[in-house]
């Protein structure tokens, strides 16, 4: 998950929350930030991690060994071509069941948003390849449909549906 907060702040919410372990990309300023915790129910082993990503193998006693990442687009619109590119060099890393949690601040059609602003349809049609490219199927969502609202009112109000939960079908 996003953070936006620094690697003490995390531990303390790791004990809180009684999760045994934590990864932790650290804050730039006031954006990004990614924190992973787990449970004692599994084994987790880094893969990779960058300012946009964690990527890691989970396993758990019984189970097939899976993969997990969590990712985090660009927020500047003219650079997420980049943190794409990082999600398709994940895919070409291994090849596992493969679960990806992401904030990708870019919608993927018209459909996922309400509201004035226009989204630029070669961003959205990146990431769509670039999910399709890594075979990732979006797994919906329950609840409000907009992860994202700027926090105005009407006409002035944009919502947006920015997060998503994405696997293979391995």
């Amino acid at each position: 998950m996003e953070t936006k907060s620094n690697r003490s702040w995390m531990e303390k919410i790791r004990v809180k929350l009684g999760f045994v372990g934590k990864l932790v990309v650290e804050c730039e300023g006031k954006s990004g930030g990614l924190c992973l915790m787990w449970t004692d129910r599994v084994d987790i082993s880094l893969i990779s991690y960058s300012r946009f990503h964690i990527d890691v193998r989970v396993s758990s006693y019984g189970d097939s060994d899976w993969r997990f990442t969590g990712f985090c687009g660009h927020p500047e619109a003219d650079q997420r071509r980049h943190a794409w590119s990082i999600l398709k060099r994940l895919h070409d890393m291994a090849q596992l069941p493969w679960h990806c949690l992401a904030d990708t601040d870019e919608i993927l059609s018209v459909d996922e948003k309400l509201g004035d602003l226009a989204r630029s349809r070669m961003l959205m049609e990146s990431s769509r390849e670039a999910l399709d490219y890594c075979g990732l199927d979006d797994l919906g969502f329950r609840g409000p449909m907009f992860s994202w609202c700027n926090k105005r009112d009407g006409n002035e109000l944009v919502q947006e549906r920015l997060d998503r939960g994405v696997c293979n079908l391995d």
